[in-house]
Formats: structure tokens, sequence, C-alpha cells
């Protein structure tokens, strides 16, 4: 392992225990105020994520526009006086 990898894994390990410390600290102390920002957080966290489902949960929301196929040519309209059959002979 090298000395970058170790030093970085010493301190997100050391982040974190100080984090759960300081959270746990303010819980005893104040655990009205500990409770109510956890729940505004929730709130907020989940308002969101809401609306960030409702503004990109359509799956067509980013797809191309699809294009129409041509007409077959047996369909196709024809503007002039001739007139086709149902074999395709011109009359």
């Amino acid at each position: 392992m090298s000395v970058k990898t170790n030093l970085a894994r010493k301190a997100v390990k050391t982040t974190a225990k100080h984090t759960a410390h300081g959270a746990f600290s303010k819980l005893e102390r104040k655990p009205f105020r500990s409770a109510t920002l956890l729940a505004i957080g929730v709130a907020i966290g989940g308002l969101v994520g809401w609306l960030i489902g409702r503004s990109g949960g359509s799956d067509d929301a980013y797809a191309d526009p699809i294009a129409q196929a041509p007409a077959p040519p047996s369909v196709a309209t024809n503007n002039s006086t001739e007139s086709t059959s149902e074999t395709g002979a011109v009359s």
C-alpha cells in the first residue's frame, strides 16, 4: 500500500470518528435541538429528492424525436391525371 493511500485512509477514519463523537456529544447535551435539526434535514432532503425525481423521472424526457418513415411508393399520393389500378398498371 502506498504512503498516500495509507494517509488518506487514516484521514477518513479520523474524520469519521471525530464527526460521530461530535454528533453523539451534541445529542447528549441538547437532545431536542438535535432531533429538531435532524427532522429539518430529513424534510429538506426528502423535498429535494422528490423535486429531482419529478424533474427527470420521465424516460422520454431526453429521448430523441422519432422521424416518421416515408410512405411506401404504392401508397404515395399522385397529383397527376394518371391513375393506377390495383395491379400497378397506369391507365
